[in-house]
């Protein structure tokens, strides 16, 4: 499909000292108009609470791009273009002043260009703010664009978590529909942009695969989303969240969704987004007396390396000695439809361990062979695997039965691989990339919906409503480095299966 023209517009980045903003945003900004996407003119204007001039923040912005892994060599001609079209405004969240002073910054904005241009409010906070900085949008009328008593010259972008629990969830759905109409909300699941994610539909629905992709040829199906590090600078945010909220109730659902949904009749944002959210409505509830058995919850703790030590949870930067917030958590859920029934899934996240990896498996059942049934699978191999690679190494890799060389038949496990990199020769497009371009574009297909979060959250609070009565008595029960909890190990394999990665 042939991209829209994007028209000069405005961005205001609420929380734009913060990590979102100088990691992924301002350069994923920085590519685009490398690339020739972006207007020559367009306005980016940086909130926060810190003390900057528009030359500090140009300066702040500058180091990110260079420090980012993705810009090799800062091009400083680029840098320039981008530079001239970044402001500041500081100010802290609950004060209504520097609301009021974006008024005549941006009106300034539309009088250069002649016209009412887009306006974006991407809330890069933690969630906490969003209620706030909705309501001063709503107050001072900014949310109503240059004047005209329009709201469709804006839109709100609002990243990942929406809330901590379902009431919360439901709370900022109710403020956001009393200023802004449905189609100006972006909801941003950046894992519903990933190119690896996107893929699977037409991997599935543009391939004869999809006539074995239900419970009579699946046997089962996990996903996981291991990361190596720890939390970083993020402690505040993520105590009291943990795992299970602030992973588990969107990056691994929306994986989930893509594997699991109907075909859609057509690739429009309410057809694709449809299928999205009938399926994470048909996910069954975990019953309380199977939390104990279904689900996984852990906390890293130590480990010395030498003369190195990596902290645990519990010594991190900004969380509580005595902390309960998970850190991991693994876990078995059904799907109730016809296509899925009986078919387990099994799901993992968690901080500090083994290595970062994304992937989803699916593990199809041996066929019932006449002339193969003679031989005996070393290990009692399963014949047929596909393994989505979301990251690192992006790709597909279907695990076939294949005759070794030789004079004697005997058969085994072969790959057959599909490398993004390699077949296309070209970098994969960033998510956030994505996600600007398509918010600018007013594309809302791989944006979340309030009904998909309403799905997944009410299977999640399913599993937070036992948690808060029965709080985990060995914590921290993992080691920094290892796959996890042994727990999680047994969950699995109480079923008589493995975890893949």
């Amino acid at each position: 499909m042939r991209m829209n023209v994007i028209s000069p517009f405005v961005m205001v980045i609420f929380g734009a000292t913060g990590d979102l903003t100088s990691s992924k945003l301002m350069p994923a900004l920085y590519h685009l108009l490398e690339q020739g996407i972006l207007p020559e003119r367009f306005f980016i204007v940086g909130f926060a609470r810190r003390k900057l001039t528009d030359l500090d923040f140009r300066e702040m912005m500058k180091e990110a791009v260079a420090k980012t892994p993705s810009v090799k060599n800062i091009d400083l001609n680029i840098w320039d273009k981008l530079s001239k079209n970044l402001y500041y405004q500081q100010g802290f969240f609950e004060d209504r002043s520097p609301y009021d002073a974006l008024i005549p910054l941006l009106a300034t904005f539309d009088k250069e260009i002649g016209a009412c241009i887009t306006r974006f409010f991407y809330m890069a906070t933690p969630p906490s703010n969003y209620s706030t900085i909705l309501n001063f949008l709503d107050e001072t009328k900014l949310s109503e664009g240059c004047g005209q008593g329009s709201s469709k010259w804006t839109r709100v972008l609002i990243e990942k978590p929406f809330g901590k629990d379902l009431d919360q969830a439901k709370q900022l759905e109710e403020q956001l529909a009393k200023t802004f109409d449905e189609k100006q909300i972006y909801r941003i699941d950046h894992y519903l942009a990933k190119e690896t994610i996107q893929n699977i539909l037409a991997f599935r629905f543009a391939n004869q695969v999809e006539s074995l992709w239900n419970k009579d040829y699946i046997d089962y199906v996990q996903i996981t989303l291991a990361e190596s590090g720890g939390i970083g600078k993020r402690g505040k945010f993520y105590e009291g969240v943990g795992a299970l909220k602030d992973t588990g109730q969107n990056h691994l659902m929306a994986m989930l969704a893509y594997t699991t949904m109907e075909e859609p009749e057509n690739m429009t944002a309410n057809e694709v987004r449809k299928k999205r959210i009938e399926v994470l409505q048909q996910i069954k509830r975990t019953e309380e007396n199977r939390v104990a058995t279904d689900v996984v919850r852990g906390q890293y703790g130590a480990l010395k390396m030498g003369e190195r030590t990596v902290l645990g949870y519990r010594q991190e930067r900004d969380v509580a000695a005595n902390s309960l917030t998970e850190t991991f958590v693994a876990f078995k859920l059904f799907i109730d439809n016809s296509r899925w029934q009986g078919v387990p899934f099994y799901l993992r996240t968690g901080k500090r361990l083994s290595r970062s990896v994304t992937r989803i498996d699916i593990q199809f059942k041996n066929r019932e062979s006449k002339l193969f049934k003679q031989f005996q699978m070393e290990n009692h191999q399963s014949a047929n695997l596909i393994t989505i690679r979301v990251a690192p190494q992006e790709g597909i890799t279907m695990k076939l039965f294949a005759k070794t060389p030789g004079f004697a038949y005997e058969i085994r496990n072969v790959d057959m691989d599909f490398s993004y990199r390699s077949t296309f020769n070209r970098e994969i497009v960033d998510s956030y990339e994505k996600i600007l371009i398509d918010s600018m574009t007013g594309d809302q297909t791989l944006f979340a919906t309030a009904s998909g979060f309403e799905a997944t959250w009410q299977f999640i609070s399913s599993i937070t409503r036992v948690w808060e009565k029965q709080p985990p008595a060995n914590f921290p029960n993992y080691e920094a480095g290892s796959w996890g909890p042994k727990e999680a190990e047994e969950l699995i394999e109480r079923d008589g299966r493995k975890w893949m990665a």
